[in-house]
């Protein structure tokens, strides 16, 4: 039924259950709703009402007194700070209080537990009538920080506000108008919030699937799973809000990775179900997926020849229902426990930030840490498999998807990557061997496979300090540097190099000997100049060898032969590195 917000939000008390999202809403979304309130004002009269949206709530299960807000939570929190504030730039701030407090002088509306305590003193900010600075110091959550910004736009509009206009636009905004849908509990009302939202308002992919696994919850198994998967997909807005803040977020994927989390770690976990997922399905059709193997599981349900078939359909429903919702929770655990690996374990950086492995990887990868298989070893088969598979001039991604079928032991996922390696699509090249007999040549072309080469074949004196310095930032910012300059020949340098002619230099140039990993900001002071000069760049570098190389006695007479012995020694190290994968 339709209410105004008064008859909803004056002397209730409602709560943000802790299994609910974060708060998210932005400044753009307090223009939005401030504009609706002066169009609502301009139409006073409008008998209909102004319409601000949907709110579903079901009974508090420990206490009848109070509602939780099962969807809304962003507009009732946003349309509370905004009725608050223009409460406290009205006349008499003392009348009407009790609209917004409690009578233990708490705010009628208890955000998420985590958030309560800033809340408060956000309010108090509406009290006092000044914007105080030092809450951002304080903040610990994006919730908070969106609570905060979004009150300090709400102040922006409020703050030079006459009594009058204030108690005006106050009254309106009492007056306006809300969808109320209650239920008698948590799980039915989420069922609602399923057939309200499923039908034309977007909803991000895991708020329609808490709501799809509960709906069958409550429908077929009694609504006995409804506050397990509630408490399940909590747990995992909070993980998914440490994955973001973490740095390795911005390392992952492509660049919409951080913008997309929720759906690609979702996604993520699909490709290692086989009713589910496939390598050519995005998030949204494995999500159809989904839903396809529900129907399945309750179809001709009404129809079973006994009571007995039909109850262990039921039962099997309920154990899936109870054993996805922990796996997908187990999931996102493992994969922010990887990000965690990056900040004490050199392999783990290396195949994440340098190596930047393909996202087909990460279901299994994600499966072998939940497994507790995943060690060093693990991280360089996966490094390799990498290389073998999109390094070498071709794309193997239905190899890599299918790794997920081999994580529960790890003999059977080195047997079966190096099996793999040996028999996918590799570019121009016959096998492994004919790949290592190459590796030293055009590495410049090589992109992020030769920074991963170079800096496992030189990490000799490298710890996991010296691997954190190179992100300079949160991205990992590393260039290519040529020690003899590209242009050698044009400032008639070539032959102080030992070279004889452009033919002979052109053959070595790009070779590994030729090439370091320097970063990007001293790569480019390094120009094209001589050794003399380049060798205080190299010296400033964080990477240990470019340090020991711009020291050695005979740096400034590097030349031809050198350039030929590093390349010989770089391959016989890559044969021993991909031994077990040669033919």
């Amino acid at each position: 039924m339709q209410k105004e917000v008064a008859q909803i939000f004056n002397n209730g008390i409602f709560e943000i259950p802790n299994y609910q999202r974060d708060y998210a809403w932005e400044t753009k979304n307090v223009e939005d709703l401030w504009e609706d309130l002066l169009e609502a004002e301009q139409a006073k009269n409008d008998e209909m009402g102004h319409f601000l949206g949907t709110i579903v709530v079901a009974k508090n299960p420990q206490d009848s007194n109070v509602y939780d807000i099962i969807d809304g939570q962003q507009r009732a929190t946003t349309l509370f700070m905004l009725r608050y504030a223009l409460h406290y730039k009205t006349q008499d701030t003392n009348w009407g209080l009790n609209n917004f407090l409690d009578k233990n002088r708490n705010p009628r509306l208890r955000v998420i537990e985590q958030n309560r305590e800033f809340f408060s003193k956000i309010l108090q900010q509406a009290e006092k009538g000044v914007l105080n600075s030092a809450l951002e110091q304080e903040i610990k959550t994006d919730g908070q920080r969106k609570l905060y910004e979004v009150f300090k736009s709400i102040w922006s509009y409020v703050s030079n506000l006459d009594n009058q206009r204030a108690e005006t636009l106050l009254n309106v905004l009492e007056k306006m108008v809300l969808m109320w849908l209650e239920e008698k509990d948590s799980g039915r009302a989420i069922r609602m919030f399923q057939t309200v939202n499923d039908r034309g308002m977007p909803l991000l992919i895991l708020d329609k699937l808490k709501s799809l696994l509960i709906l069958y919850s409550n429908k077929y198994c009694e609504g006995k799973l409804d506050e397990t998967i509630n408490e399940r997909f909590g747990e995992i807005f909070v993980i998914i809000t440490e994955i973001r803040k973490h740095p390795l977020s911005a390392s992952l994927a492509d660049r919409d990775f951080s913008k997309e989390i929720e759906a690609r770690i979702f996604n993520y976990h699909a490709l290692g179900q086989k009713e589910i997922g496939h390598y050519s399905y995005g998030a949204d059709e494995s999500y159809k997926k989904l839903k396809d193997l529900l129907k399945n599981k309750v179809k001709d349900l009404q129809n079973l020849p006994n009571e007995m078939n039909r109850k262990q359909k039921l039962q099997d429903l309920h154990d899936w229902l109870n054993h996805y919702s922990k796996d997908l929770l187990e999931f996102f655990k493992a994969f922010l426990e990887i990000a965690k690996m990056t900040e004490n374990n050199i392999e783990s950086f290396k195949l994440l930030y340098i190596l930047r492995i393909n996202p087909y990887f990460y279901s299994s990868l994600v499966r072998l840490k939940m497994n507790n298989i995943l060690d060093d070893e693990c991280l360089r088969l996966y490094a390799q498999a990498e290389i073998c598979f999109y390094g070498l001039g071709s794309a193997n991604d239905s190899s890599a998807y299918k790794l997920y079928q081999f994580v529960d032991n790890k003999d059977t996922l080195k047997t079966n990557i190096i099996d793999m390696c040996k028999k996918c699509s590799k570019g121009g090249y016959k096998n492994i061997n004919s790949f290592i007999d190459e590796v030293a040549i055009n590495n410049f072309d090589w992109k992020k496979y030769f920074h991963y080469m170079f800096l496992t074949y030189h990490s000799k004196n490298m710890d996991i300090k010296t691997f954190e310095k190179l992100l300079g930032g949160k991205v990992y910012s590393m260039s290519i540097e040529h020690i003899v300059p590209q242009n050698a020949i044009e400032n008639g340098s070539l032959q102080q190099y030992g070279f004889k002619d452009r033919e002979e230099f052109d053959v070595l140039k790009n070779t590994f000997g030729n090439l370091l990993v320097l970063e990007s900001n001293l790569n480019s002071a390094n120009k094209d100049y001589g050794l003399a000069k380049k060798q205080e760049n190299y010296r400033n570098s964080q990477i240990p060898y470019n340090v020991e190389f711009a020291n050695r006695e005979d740096f400034l007479s590097f030349n031809k032969e050198n350039i030929k012995q590093e390349n010989e020694n770089f391959t016989q190290w890559a044969r021993d590195f991909f031994k077990d994968f040669l033919e």
